[in-house]
C-alpha cells in the first residue's frame, strides 16, 4: 500500500493506492477538522485511511510528499533576494515554510504514525497534478498533461509529454514569479474577495462585465503571451505577491483601476460599483481564456498529442473549459474532480506506485468520483434517539424516502442529501448536496440566496440526465466526463427554453452536471421524470464559510443552523421539527 499526502502551504489532504494500482480511499482535512481550507498536518485523513482500511505502519510500503519543499524554498527565495529590503518579511515567511513542509512534515510523522516517516519520499509538485489527472484517464499513453497554477516547486505552468506512467518529460514552464494562477488570485483579492476561496466569485460576477469595457482592456494588458519565446509575459510592476505575504498587487494596480473594492460592502446587481467590479473580472477571465488557448496550442505544437489532461487550481477556472474544448487539436480534455492542490495526495500516492520498483506493468486505474465506496456504518452517526430530539423519521424505507424526497421537490421544496460516501472533489455531485426543482425559480432562490446566502451572481448549477442535458445545452464530447465532475460551463442552444432556467447564468451559460448512472442523483431524477421535473439544481450542502459536509453528523448541523427542513440520508427521509 501506498500513502500520498499534501499540506502545509495549502490544502492538506491523504490517498491510498494499492500494489494493483488503484485508488481505495482518498480524504481531504478540512472533511474531518470542519475547518475550511485546512492545511494542516493530515494528521485526521491519514488516522481515517488506515483505520478504515484496519491498515498498520507495516502494510505501507512508501509515503509521498506532493512536493519538493527545497526547491519551491529556493526559487522564492532567489526572487525575493533581488528586492531586499522590501521583501525581507517574505523572506521570513518562506524560512518558516521550509521548515513546515520539511522538517516538520518529518517530525509530523515520527510523531503521529512512528515508523512512516522512514518511507517518506517527495514528488515533484506539477508531477503530483500530472498523475492525479491521468489516474482520470482511460489510457495512460502518449498523453500531453498541461498544469497551471499559483507556484509549483519550480514554475507556474509546465506542459509534459506521458510517454506512460513512468516515462513523464518535461518540455515546458512559465517560471516564478509570473503566474497566471496568482494574478487571477490578485485580481480576486483587490474585488475584495477570499484568495483561494474567491475566484469563483470572480467568474460568476464575470459573466456581467463587458468585455469592450476600458477597465476590461486595462486587465487584459497586463499579461500576455510573447510569441516569438512562447512564454508568458507580465508587468509584474502592478503585483506584489512575489514580494509581500500581506499583500498580492500595490497602489499602482489601484491608479490604473480604481480603488480595491471595500470587501464589507456586499456586491449587487445595479447597485454602485458594480458593473465596475464586473468589468474587471470580465478582463481577468478574458485574459485567462487567451492565455490558457496560447499554452495548449504551444502543447499540441512540441508534442502533436490530441488529448490533453489539465489540472492545477486554474484549471477550476470551469468558464474557461468550453472554449479550450473548440481548439480544433483538441480530441479529448481530461479535468480531474479534485484538480488543485488537495488532490495532489491522489497522485503522490501513485508516484509511490511508480517509483515501486516491485510492479513493472504499471495499470493505474480510473477511480471513481466516490471513492470511498465503503458502507456506512450507523455507529459513525449520532444515535438514532438524538437525532429522534430534533428530527422526525418521514420514510425509512430506501426507497420510500427516495419517493418522498422526489414529492417534496415537486411541490418546491428544497432537500439536503447525506448518502452513502462523500464525493472525491471539492464539488458536491449528489450525495453531500442541496437540491431542489432546477426550473422552479422560488426554489432555487430559496436554495441560494435564504439556506446558502450566496452572493446572488453566482448561478447554481443544473444536475441532470444525459438524454436531458443535450435537448438543453450545446455539449462538447471533447469534455464529456468534465460535464460528470461539474468542471466546465456550456452554452444553452440558440432560442431554448433553457436560457429561462434559473440555473442558466446571465450570459446564457450553465455549469452543469450529467449525473452518472446509478447515482443517487440518477434514482431521485428517475422519480420525478414522471412528476414532470428533469432537472435538479445541486449545490453543496453546507454552511457558509464551513466545508461541505462530510457526514450524518455535519448534514444534522447544517439543519440546525440553518433553514434545511428536510435530509435525505442512509438511515431515511428526516424532517426538522421545528
Amino acid at each position: 500500500m501506498f500513502i500520498g499526502v499534501s499540506g502545509y502551504n495549502h490544502e492538506s489532504a491523504a490517498a491510498l493506492v494499492d500494489k494493483n494500482g488503484a485508488l481505495i480511499d482518498y480524504y481531504r482535512e478540512e472533511s474531518l477538522s470542519r475547518i475550511k481550507g485546512d492545511k494542516s498536518f493530515p494528521r485526521r485523513a491519514i488516522r481515517k485511511l488506515l483505520n478504515s482500511n484496519n491498515l498498520k505502519i507495516n502494510d505501507i510500503e512508501r509515503v509521498a510528499f506532493y512536493e519538493r519543499p527545497l526547491s519551491a524554498f529556493l526559487h522564492i527565495i532567489k526572487e525575493a533576494s533581488l528586492n531586499m529590503p522590501r521583501s525581507l518579511a517574505l523572506l521570513a515567511h518562506q524560512f518558516r515554510n521550509f521548515n513546515r513542509s520539511s522538517v516538520s512534515c518529518y517530525l509530523d510523522f515520527a510523531k503521529e504514525f512512528k515508523g512512516l516517516e522512514t518511507k517518506l519520499i517527495y514528488s515533484d509538485h506539477h508531477l503530483s497534478h500530472s498523475l492525479t489527472a491521468l489516474s482520470y484517464s482511460k489510457s495512460k499513453k502518449d498523453i500531453c498533461s498541461v498544469v497551471v497554477d499559483g507556484f509549483g516547486d519550480r514554475s507556474t505552468a509546465s506542459i509534459c509529454h506521458i510517454v506512460d506512467p513512468s516515462e513523464i518529460k518535461e518540455l515546458w514552464e512559465c517560471p516564478y514569479p509570473v503566474s497566471l494562477g496568482l494574478f487571477y488570485s490578485s485580481i480576486t483579492d483587490y474585488l475584495g474577495f477570499a484568495i483561494n476561496e474567491g475566484e469563483y466569485k470572480v467568474m460568476g460576477l464575470a459573466s456581467y462585465g463587458d468585455s469592450k469595457s476600458k477597465s476590461a482592456k486595462l486587465v487584459r494588458g497586463l499579461m500576455d503571451w510573447d510569441s516569438a519565446s512562447n512564454k508568458i509575459i507580465s508587468d509584474m510592476s502592478y503585483f506584489d505577491y512575489h514580494l509581500s505575504t500581506s499583500n498580492s498587487f500595490n497602489s499602482k494596480l489601484e491608479g490604473l483601476l480604481g480603488p480595491a473594492r471595500n470587501p464589507f460592502v456586499r456586491l449587487i446587481p445595479g447597485e454602485s460599483d458594480f458593473q465596475r467590479c464586473a468589468d474587471i473580472a470580465r478582463g481577468a477571465q478574458d485574459l485567462t481564456i487567451y492565455l490558457l488557448r496560447k499554452i495548449f496550442t504551444h502543447a499540441h505544437k512540441i508534442t502533436s498529442s490530441r488529448r490533453f489532461l489539465f489540472s492545477g487550481g486554474v484549471s477550476m477556472n470551469s468558464a474557461s473549459i468550453d472554449s479550450l474544448a473548440q481548439l480544433p487539436f483538441i480530441d479529448e480534455l481530461i479535468i480531474p474532480p479534485s484538480p488543485g492542490d488537495a488532490g495532489c495526495a491522489i497522485g503522490a500516492a501513485f508516484y509511490c506506485y511508480i517509483k515501486s520498483n516491485s510492479y513493472s506493468d504499471l495499470k493505474i486505474s480510473k477511480p471513481s468520483l466516490f471513492p470511498t465506496l465503503k458502507e456506512i456504518r450507523k455507529d459513525e452517526f449520532l444515535t438514532e434517539q438524538i437525532i429522534l430530539n430534533e428530527f422526525s423519521f418521514l420514510e425509512r424505507n430506501e426507497d420510500d424516502s427516495f419517493l418522498k424526497a422526489a414529492e417534496l421537490i415537486s411541490a418546491g421544496e428544497v432537500i439536503g442529501t447525506v448518502l452513502s460516501c462523500s464525493e472525491t472533489g471539492p464539488r458536491a455531485l449528489g450525495n453531500r448536496s442541496l437540491i431542489c426543482d432546477g426550473k422552479n425559480k422560488d426554489a432555487v432562490k430559496n436554495l441560494n440566496t435564504v439556506i446558502k446566502d450566496r452572493s446572488p451572481f453566482r448561478p447554481t448549477a443544473p444536475a441532470m440526465r444525459y438524454e436531458i442535458a443535450k435537448k438543453y445545452y450545446k455539449l462538447r464530447p471533447e469534455i464529456y466526463d468534465c460535464y460528470k465532475s461539474m468542471s466546465a460551463t456550456c452554452k444553452c442552444l440558440k432560442d431554448n427554453i433553457s436560457i429561462k432556467f434559473p440555473t442558466t447564468h446571465v450570459d446564457g451559460t450553465a455549469r452543469i452536471q450529467i449525473v452518472e448512472n446509478n447515482s443517487s442523483l440518477d434514482k431521485l431524477l428517475s422519480m420525478l421524470e414522471p412528476m414532470g421535473i428533469e432537472i435538479l439544481a445541486n449545490s453543496s450542502l453546507n454552511v457558509s464559510g464551513e466545508p461541505t459536509c462530510f457526514d450524518l453528523v455535519d448534514g444534522l448541523m447544517v439543519c440546525s443552523r440553518t433553514k434545511l427542513r428536510y435530509l435525505l440520508t442512509d438511515l431515511g427521509l428526516l424532517k426538522r421539527k421545528t
